[in-house]
């Protein structure tokens, strides 16, 4: 349900755009629409508002409000690259100013809890993830822009749901096999193959972190 809730707008501007005969207008009245639901709700809901969400509504707010003002379709389409650029420029900020950077809390709030475990990985491990985030969204926004002034929008929007959608699972793909290469033999049999959990102490030693670092992540 919240991994949903975190797509919500995403969802409705597919759905609008296919559903309403191919209108970005009303596409971007509905992620508007969306994106201030999400904030809202999840305030009302987690009584928080999650930093990524924000992040998203003030750009989609921004943007959309200047494609609906002008009637030009071109503000929307640059939302997912000013996305990108933003978060590749926060983990790039990161890289040099934190010994423990945000993609390294991240993933380690995700694996302790979903396996109750965290990869031993290196800081030189962590520093090579996170160049490598850092840059996936940059090629992503370049790619997004380099699809929208080449192509019309319809190709756009289809390329945004399915092109870009196949390109981020084979990156995410990449960075799973890297960390699981990472992991020592023992840990991946007792992981992966016996289905037992990792020691309860990894969990409790940085209970308090983890959940920073998921606030973060959202």
């Amino acid at each position: 349900m919240k991994q949903a809730f975190d797509y919500l707008p995403v969802i409705v501007f597919f759905a609008l755009y296919f559903a309403g005969g191919r209108d970005i207008f009303l596409a971007t009245w509905g992620i508007i629409i969306a994106c201030t639901v999400q904030v809202t709700a999840g305030y009302l809901i987690w009584r928080k508002v999650e930093r990524m969400h924000l992040v998203v509504f003030v750009v989609t707010l921004v943007f959309g409000t200047m494609t609906l003002f002008f009637r030009d379709d071109t503000f929307i389409k640059w939302r997912p690259s000013i996305i990108s650029f933003t978060l590749g420029t926060v983990l790039l900020f990161g890289h040099f100013i934190s010994s423990r950077n945000l993609l390294q809390r991240m993933i380690d709030a995700l694996m302790a809890s979903t396996l109750n475990y965290r990869a031993p990985l290196t800081r030189h491990d962590w520093s090579v993830l996170n160049l490598l985030f850092v840059g996936f969204f940059l090629f992503v926004g370049a790619l997004n822009l380099f699809i929208a002034y080449r192509f019309d929008t319809d190709f756009w929007v289809t390329f945004k749901l399915f092109g870009f959608s196949a390109i981020q699972m084979l990156f995410y793909l990449f960075v799973m096999i890297y960390i699981y290469r990472k992991i020592p033999a023992e840990d991946r049999a007792r992981l992966f193959e016996s289905g037992e959990p990792a020691a309860e102490k990894d969990n409790a030693t940085g209970k308090e972190q983890d959940k920073d670092a998921v606030r973060d992540h959202q």
